[in-house]
């Protein structure tokens, strides 16, 4: 993805994530939390439209929240930023109980109910459409959401090709989910299903089984069972202006055939990009800050937007094969193409962002799935080490960290926009 401007409507770009047919998205910083921006390319601007429209209007609390709406050279959604997927969580966890069933997917269907009852379909309902947040709450992202008509009427639910995908996809989530707990999708649900009642299908599953909290750590013997938690959201300062700004953004897009420039010129005249920033979450968003999907692509950049450098496109050639030639250049020591200098300054920028206790500082620094960023304890550099390269592996680079006290271990990535940090164990 080339990379045009260091910003999108005000927000300080860290790492590109993914282009689609119809979008763009990157990982920005928003006064020290990441956030994950959406903005549309050329013909894509109604569908970002709609679909924030079909999502603040929903108002649910397990939808992911949208956090900003602005336009950009195009339509720009801001959501709020969750690291791990149901893929991820699913595959950390193996066989999962039936109660962590109920508490990974009744909210997801109540989600999903709250879209049809307003008419609109969520576009994917995909293990990695749902999003866990730090305290376990799935979140759907519900991208391509959009409403198919403003008369929910039973016999549009009945008709609808996108409201039988979205019960369709649910489902094969919860065959998936049942069939790695070894138990049998209730016949409550898959009646609720066959009528495409996705909120009567998420009260079957919480009538079907006893709720527990979705093990995020190896589980402990013996623990007690929780309610299923319907997450109270936090909701963004401002946000009836945001809706206010898409309602605006709908009114005026162009009817017929489609023009981008109409569409952005027309609400860059009616008012300046709204803020509507204040989510909370502080550093337990931050320190869960990863892309969308379970194997998005790594990144980096120093979310602090005094120190953040412009993002940088393509890598240009490397003293050491397959090393990204980008480094940050404002990281102190910054060297491009040696693992060895580009670890040796991250992980001296690393030791001063734990120092200050700057979370957002960290998440700029590493991997957005690296397990330093959820570490009970977190790993530091020794006073006496030494850096020596041990192998190449692709992208990433092992490295010895020898020290007469603590030698240890660390894994570094070389990406489009510098290196990052990966792990790092002691031993």
């Amino acid at each position: 993805m080339e990379v045009e401007a260091a910003s999108i409507a005000g927000y300080p770009l860290v790492r590109a994530v993914r282009r689609t047919a119809d979008r763009e998205v990157w990982v920005a910083d928003a006064s020290g939390h990441g956030v994950e921006v959406h903005r549309a390319l050329a013909g894509g601007d109604a569908p970002l439209a709609r679909e924030a429209e079909a999502l603040l209007l929903a108002d649910h609390e397990h939808l992911l929240p949208v956090i900003d709406v602005a336009t950009d050279e195009g339509v720009v959604i801001v959501r709020q930023l969750v690291a791990r997927d149901l893929a991820d969580w699913l595959l950390e966890r193996g066989e999962p109980e039936p109660g962590e069933i109920v508490t990974a997917l009744a909210p997801i269907a109540a989600a999903l109910g709250a879209l049809h009852a307003i008419g609109a379909v969520a576009g994917a309902v995909t293990a990695h459409d749902v999003r866990v947040d730090v305290d376990g709450a799935p979140l759907l992202a519900a991208e391509g959401a959009h409403r198919e008509t403003e008369r929910p009427t039973e016999a549009w639910r009945e008709s609808s090709d996108g409201v039988a995908a979205d019960a369709l996809g649910w489902r094969e989530l919860a065959l998936l989910l049942a069939d790695a707990c070894g138990q049998p999708l209730p016949e409550a649900v898959e009646a609720a299903l066959e009528r495409r009642d996705l909120a009567a299908a998420a009260s079957a599953l919480i009538a079907a089984w006893p709720a527990l909290p979705l093990a995020l750590d190896p589980p402990v013997v013996g623990a007690a069972a929780a309610p299923v938690r319907m997450r109270p959201r936090e909701r963004a300062s401002g946000l009836d202006a945001v809706w206010a700004r898409v309602a605006r953004l709908l009114e005026r897009l162009p009817r017929g055939t489609p023009s981008a420039a109409r569409l952005v010129a027309a609400a860059r005249a009616v008012r300046p990009r709204y803020w509507a920033l204040g989510c909370a979450g502080g550093i337990a968003l931050v320190m869960t800050a990863a892309l969308l999907g379970g194997s998005g692509p790594p990144g980096a950049g120093a979310a602090d937007p005094a120190t953040m450098p412009s993002p940088v496109g393509a890598a240009e050639p490397a003293d050491t094969p397959s090393a990204a030639a980008a480094v940050r250049p404002e990281a102190p020591g910054a060297v491009t193409g040696d693992p060895v200098a580009g670890a040796a300054a991250l992980l001296a920028e690393r030791e001063a962002c734990l120092d200050a206790g700057d979370a957002a500082c960290l998440v700029g620094l590493h991997d957005p799935d690296s397990p330093l960023l959820t570490a009970a304890a977190p790993w530091r550099m020794p006073d006496d080490g030494v850096l020596e390269v041990v192998q190449q592996l692709g992208d990433a680079w092992l490295l010895r960290v020898v020290s007469g006290d603590e030698p240890a271990s660390v894994l570094v990535m070389s990406t489009e926009a510098g290196w990052v940090l990966r792990d790092a164990w002691p031993g």
